[in-house]
């Protein structure tokens, strides 16, 4: 038979077990506010029944007591699916945000439409002009087209210092972010650690695993790794397709300082010890190289593009007319703007963030480039020289592109060029008109023209006598003003305003501009509404985790009634049995009492 004390026992094992029970409900509803936690739940299994053995088990067999509960293990409420789609979709919404955050940001460093914006300037330049030509002599007017002009070309300096301003912001945000993914890494593979260590004794470290899974949440957000938990119980980092978190190894990112030939300088995010790029970056850090290399590049290539176009119509045809006083018969000094050229170095120019030092092949010729000694000109004299067959070439002023002329057929190696001199200039992908000879023309027309350093010249900027308001006349072959009171070089110039230039893509300086801002209008319109759509998503899924792993106090309370009486009912059967038990040792052989 069984001992009298078993009942006991299984009764002793129900009061452990819903006490454990009672004690990860109060855990869950200790941490109901506590960001990350993961719902737990006591496994209660039946333990093992008991048949008896020798003269106790009952004749014919048949009959298995039961010996009570316990409690197997405690699960954490998590769903691996969820968890994944969560991540993944949260790192594109922080990307986009980012993103979202950062063009509203260049909007309002280009403060369109505004009457202090460079759009309006530009406006207020050719008027100056116009005011001019109705008086050419005055040099009231021509101060206030000197005025004007100043005021332009500080407009382009500090749109473009601003957005080289933020530029560096973001390159600054980039390297504490790299600083942070490297502290969060290390952080993992700590936990990697003592999780693989509890788990191979048969434990289930849970809240080790919530810290851990919040710091891969944190990665996942600033870079768009991805992650895989290994039968160890330790997990996987990956970036790009290499391992970031590998057990308890974490591997680093560098930020590495890229200086440019220009005097800029940007970080690439490398593997330590450094020379391999990270690839498929994204959340808040492939935001922020977005931003840098993207947004902001886009628009000051745009930027130099505008003031290049500027500059070498003006110039040019400022250079037809005729100034007064000494400047009536000059033909010297003849710029209205003082700025880059193909003869200077073009590490100054417009081309110089995006040139290094390096070398790239025409035909079997390799050429080796210095942006910081070689200008266009001494290039392009490489160039049409390893061409051969009569080469030249010229800047078109029209279109703005390069334009290459020879009888022999030309060969780029793109494909090695280290310099970055073909693809920035497009000469890369240049189109090809004629047989002999043939013409080269480059994919795009150049920005030359560097606006953050654009000035007038300095004979105009001391001078108004030396602005070229008026025609030429030619008498007995030589050449000189029209007359103090002549307009027709000044109307000339006012005319430039409504041309349609070839090189901004058939635009006037008015319409290009303006779609350079209806362009970043439509950045930040697609980017706002993708982070709307984003978030939208991410608060479906976070609802969809939330529904499995989330603690619901009304849930956790109904949970802690039914434990508590549980353990009410197993303390009431021992109270039962200890009467009974109380009652048969001390009453029993006591006749007659």
């Amino acid at each position: 038979m069984r001992s009298s004390f078993m009942g006991l026992t299984t009764l002793l094992r129900a009061l452990q077990a819903q006490q454990a029970a009672m004690d990860v409900t109060n855990q869950n509803i200790a941490n109901a506010n506590t960001v990350g936690y993961t719902r737990q739940e006591a496994k209660l299994v039946q333990t093992a029944p008991h048949a008896g053995s020798g003269y106790n088990r009952p004749v014919g067999g048949g009959l298995m007591m039961g010996t009570g509960v316990m409690v197997s293990e405690i699960l954490r409420q998590r769903d691996s699916f969820v968890d994944q789609q969560l991540r993944t979709e949260t790192a594109q919404q922080k990307r986009w945000q980012v993103v979202s955050d950062g063009v509203q940001q260049v909007e309002a460093l280009f403060n369109e439409p505004s009457t202090n914006g460079l759009g309006n300037q530009l406006t207020t330049f050719f008027n100056a002009w116009s005011e001019l030509s109705t008086n050419p002599g005055s040099a009231t007017a021509r101060a206030q087209l000197q005025t004007q002009a100043q005021t332009v070309v500080a407009a382009f300096q500090d749109l473009s210092q601003q957005l080289e301003a933020f530029r560096q912001n973001q390159d600054f945000r980039l390297t504490s972010v790299v600083s942070e993914v490297n502290d969060l890494s290390t952080q993992i593979a700590s936990l990697n650690l003592q999780i693989r260590r509890s788990t191979a004794v048969g434990d289930n470290p849970n809240d080790l695993m919530d810290a851990r899974d919040r710091l891969i949440d944190q990665v996942v957000t600033l870079t768009g790794a991805t992650y895989q938990e290994q039968p160890d119980g330790s997990a996987t980092v990956r970036l790009g397709g290499r391992i970031l978190v590998d057990g308890t190894k974490a591997n680093a990112l560098l930020a590495e300082l890229t200086p440019k030939v220009s005097g800029q300088a940007s970080h690439t995010v490398q593997w330590a010890p450094g020379g391999t790029a990270v690839a498929g970056l994204g959340g808040t850090i492939g935001a922020l190289i977005h931003l840098r290399d993207g947004v902001v590049a886009d628009k000051v290539s745009k930027l130099n593009l505008l003031a290049s176009t500027l500059v070498t119509s003006v110039n040019a045809q400022h250079a037809q007319g005729r100034g007064t006083g000494i400047y009536a018969s000059s033909t010297t000094n003849t710029d209205f703007f003082d700025t880059q050229r193909t003869a200077t170095p073009l590490r100054q120019t417009g081309l110089g963030d995006t040139l290094v030092a390096g070398r790239f092949t025409v035909g079997t010729t390799s050429i080796t480039i210095d942006p910081a000694t070689d200008s266009l000109d001494t290039v392009m004299g490489k160039i049409t020289t390893a061409a051969g067959g009569g080469a030249t070439w010229n800047l078109d002023a029209t279109t703005g592109r390069i334009v290459i002329s020879s009888t022999n057929a030309v060969s780029w190696g793109s494909a090695t060029d280290t310099s970055n001199f073909l693809q920035v200039t497009g000469l890369a992908a240049s189109g090809v008109t004629g047989t002999s000879p043939r013409v080269y023309t480059s994919a795009f027309p150049l920005g030359i023209v560097k606006a953050a350093t654009l000035s007038l010249d300095p004979l105009v900027a001391s001078d108004v006598q030396a602005i070229r308001a008026s025609g030429t006349t030619t008498t007995n072959g030589v050449t000189s003003s029209a007359g103090a009171g002549d307009s027709s070089n000044a109307l000339k110039i006012v005319g430039l305003a409504t041309t349609q230039w070839a090189a901004l893509g058939s635009a006037t300086f008015d319409d290009y501009y303006a779609s350079m801002i209806g362009s970043l209008g439509i950045e930040s319109r697609q980017a706002t509404q993708m982070a709307t759509n984003q978030t939208a998503l991410v608060d479906h899924l976070t609802a969809r985790r939330e529904s499995a792993s989330g603690v619901n106090l009304d849930e956790e309370a109904a949970q802690l009634i039914r434990f508590q009486r549980a353990y009410q009912a197993a303390a009431r059967g021992i109270t039962a049995l200890d009467e009974l038990l109380s009652m048969t040792i001390n009453s029993m052989g006591r006749v007659g009492l």
